[in-house]
């Protein structure tokens, strides 16, 4: 007969190596912010520690990265979020199991809580940072840009309003499908007008942006919409030239 403690030991490792390896993978792929990441795949490690080392420790090492993970439940729903949910409620009872009657557990539980707290403040110090950039751009109120018409029309038949700038020999642009823009733009009679990006950065590496404002009308702050406004862009490059740096 199998004893119980190893039973224990087994069940417990292969839940967090299976549903550690699955969150870490959804970590990578969506995962809502970075701090997730190194405590989802904490996890798989920590499996194998279940396994060759005592309970106490590994049950200790473990409270961390649950507490991220759940956190986590909070940007779940329906299915998803009942698996992640009966998967911590075990996770929980073999953690109680092994801290009980225990011993040495204090340091590996002081580690996996230091370890939570530098992935949380490396979150928030060093990934989703915004900067604000604008730039002078020029205006098309019926979609003729310099290098042609820009498409694709709206639904409703419509051109879209093309704000673009020169970067070189290439040219930069937003289109923007608006009717209270179209009229300020329109009402204005400019040939250029202000428009501000919010530019999001990990680690220093600029990631992803969308636009904050046009013409002091401010349409998003951060990820915040402000005015659910559909615009698209991009870049167009001319003959023999390289893709420009919008930034």
């Amino acid at each position: 007969m199998i004893p119980k403690p190893v039973i224990s030991r087994v069940l417990a490792g292969t839940l967090f190596i299976i549903g550690g390896g699955c969150l870490a993978l959804m970590s990578l792929l969506a995962g809502p912010t970075f701090w997730y990441v190194p405590c989802a795949c904490a996890l798989v490690p920590l499996g194998f520690v279940w396994w060759l080392c005592r309970p106490s420790v590994a049950a200790a090492l473990s409270v961390g990265p649950l507490v991220a993970a759940a956190a986590w439940t909070r940007y779940l729903s329906g299915a998803s979020l009942a698996i992640l949910a009966a998967s911590l409620v075990a996770a929980l009872i073999f953690v109680f199991d092994g801290l009980r009657g225990g011993q040495g557990w204090k340091l590996p539980l002081f580690v996996s809580i230091a370890y939570l707290a530098a992935s949380f403040c490396t979150d928030r110090l060093f990934t989703n940072k915004v900067s604000i950039k604008s730039f002078q751009m020029r205006v098309a109120l019926d979609g003729n840009a310099p290098w042609g018409e820009v498409g694709p029309e709206w639904q409703d038949g419509t051109a879209p309003i093309v704000l673009y700038r020169r970067v070189g020999t290439s040219y930069c642009y937003t289109a923007f499908k608006s009717q209270e823009l179209h009229d300020r733009l329109a009402q204005e009679r400019g040939d250029t007008v202000t428009i501000e990006y919010n530019v999001f950065s990990d680690f220093g590496s600029e990631r992803s942006f969308n636009v904050r404002s046009v013409d002091g009308v401010v349409l998003t702050n951060g990820t915040h919409v402000i005015k659910d406004v559909e615009s698209f862009g991009g870049q167009v490059l001319t003959d023999g030239s390289t893709a420009p740096n919008c930034w």
